[in-house]
């Protein structure tokens, strides 16, 4: 049997096959690494101090999620050679946003080809210009300078057009040229002396296919990096079936598939959990991580999901999780310390970044039950009334306690485990807070969290740990 699974929500491109490079411009701020998307991905190389930057919104108004960036000084970006870019004298369509800085000499958005064989769009005294093979370039739009527009050109047949904001600029050119190039330079006009200051975002080149030829309303969200047979097909134990689950809940909030990687990395965790025997104990559990926006990763693996107080998309990190700020935010885990017995419970985190305030808690329930970072060293309690047990292994890592019994329960921290002899005593009716409640918060960065029945800590750590680590290497 074979599980196709075809959400309405997943964006596809019915033409994905087509794309010949799909540069989203997502990343980190001053990163260099740049991902082409398309079915077939390109090696991209960064001249000059082209880069990602966050510092300001994409045209759909998202927030750190990075745009690509040039300074006019001799940035720009080339792809590797590839037969994907040769044209020929077929259909095609250039398309992406700009939002230009500066209006100089020639400030050249992309260019491919030879003089006697090329293409190009490029800026010239607040003016947008088309030039092909060699020839002067033709003014055709107003350049508006920061301010996002979406700039397309298509040729079907021998009708060259460009389009600005989805409406054609100019007069319909006709050229037949044989465009037989195999390499896309975006930034600069054919050199670095004519090189564009602004900013590009959704670049997308699509082959043998003239995607407009007449007014439409340009693209509302990224263009999408699937093709509706990528929506995916499963094969029977390719992916545990809870993990699928999850995998498509997570997907359907962040609008788009999670790479592969990431997804082998979350069903190996399920299953490593379901083989030691731990799975059935874990009753309330998300992961901050791997998820590519924050409502991706408050969708709960287990459980209820999670109340967000407070924390903002800039606060998660797609590979070390949520950072608070030891003050307004936190996660209610929509699991009530009542849920699991008094003598039989265990709750757990990953600090990525460990707390480094006086008192922060990482995951509590009231005043009697939770694991903090007191001045650098690590208190747990765990229903009891006991003063607070001291560990000096306050470390990033796996952080976890496990009461099985009335006497004692087991601290995991630093990759060990040490018996606490302290007697359980007080039954909190608190919901369990992640990040900490009231006057004890966290500003530690966590990225993983469970709740539930006692479990055995050192297997819990050696599956999430591998869960994070899988996570940080399938993320370009």
């Amino acid at each position: 049997m074979t599980v196709k699974w075809l959400p309405s929500y997943a964006p596809v491109d019915e033409e994905f096959g087509n794309v010949s490079l799909l540069l989203h411009g997502d990343g980190t701020n001053g990163s260099t690494t740049i991902v082409d998307s398309s079915p077939s991905p390109k090696a991209i190389t960064v001249f000059g101090d082209a880069q990602i930057s966050t510092a300001i919104a994409d045209p759909f108004g998202g927030t750190d999620v990075g745009v690509l960036a040039f300074d006019g000084a001799g940035d720009y970006i080339t792809t590797s050679a590839d037969s994907a870019f040769q044209l020929g004298t077929g259909d095609f369509t250039v398309e992406f946003w700009a939002r230009p800085s500066a209006s100089n000499d020639n400030d050249g958005v992309f260019t491919f080809g030879t003089s006697s064989s090329s293409l190009a769009v490029y800026i010239l005294n607040n003016s947008w210009r088309i030039a092909t093979s060699g020839s002067g370039g033709i003014q055709v739009a107003a350049a508006i300078l920061n301010t996002w527009q979406h700039v397309a050109v298509t040729r079907s047949g021998t009708s060259l057009r460009f389009f600005l904001n989805g409406i054609q600029s100019g007069l319909t050119i006709s050229n037949s040229t044989n465009f037989v190039d195999n390499q896309l330079n975006i930034g600069y006009y054919f050199n670095t002396n004519f090189a564009y200051n602004g900013f590009i975002d959704e670049f997308r080149l699509t082959k043998s296919l003239a995607r407009y030829t007449s007014n439409f309303t340009p693209p509302t969200a990224p263009f999408p990096d699937l093709s509706p047979s990528g929506r995916i097909t499963i094969e029977d134990n390719s992916l545990d079936v809870d993990a699928r689950q999850y995998i498509i809940n997570v997907e359907e909030q962040d609008g788009q598939s999670l790479e592969s990687g990431v997804r082998t990395a979350i069903s190996d965790f399920v299953v490593g959990c379901k083989t030691d025997g731990i799975w059935d104990a874990i009753k309330a559990s998300c992961i901050l991580a791997g998820a590519r926006t924050l409502d991706g990763a408050l969708v709960p693996l287990v459980g209820g999901a999670p109340t967000n107080n407070n924390f903002v998309s800039g606060d998660y990190d797609r590979e070390t999780g949520l950072v608070g700020d030891g003050s307004t935010k936190y996660l209610g885990s929509s699991r009530n310390n009542t849920e699991d017995p008094q003598d039989n419970t265990h709750h757990a985190v990953y600090a990525s970044i460990v707390d480094s305030g006086s008192t922060g808690r990482y995951i509590e329930a009231g005043g009697f039950r939770y694991i903090e970072s007191r001045s650098g060293e690590l208190t747990t309690r765990v229903n009891d009334t006991t003063s607070a047990v001291t560990s000096s292994s306050n470390n990033a890592g796996f952080i976890g306690v496990s009461r099985s019994s009335l006497a004692s329960y087991i601290l995991r921290a630093s990759g060990s485990d040490s018996t606490k002899v302290v007697t359980s005593n007080q039954y909190p009716t608190n919901e369990v807070t992640v990040f900490g409640s009231g006057s004890n918060k966290s500003s530690s960065r966590i990225a993983f969290y469970s709740i539930g029945e006692p479990l055995d800590l050192a297997a819990l750590d050696t599956r999430v740990s591998n869960l994070i680590t899988a996570i940080g290497a399938a993320i370009p």
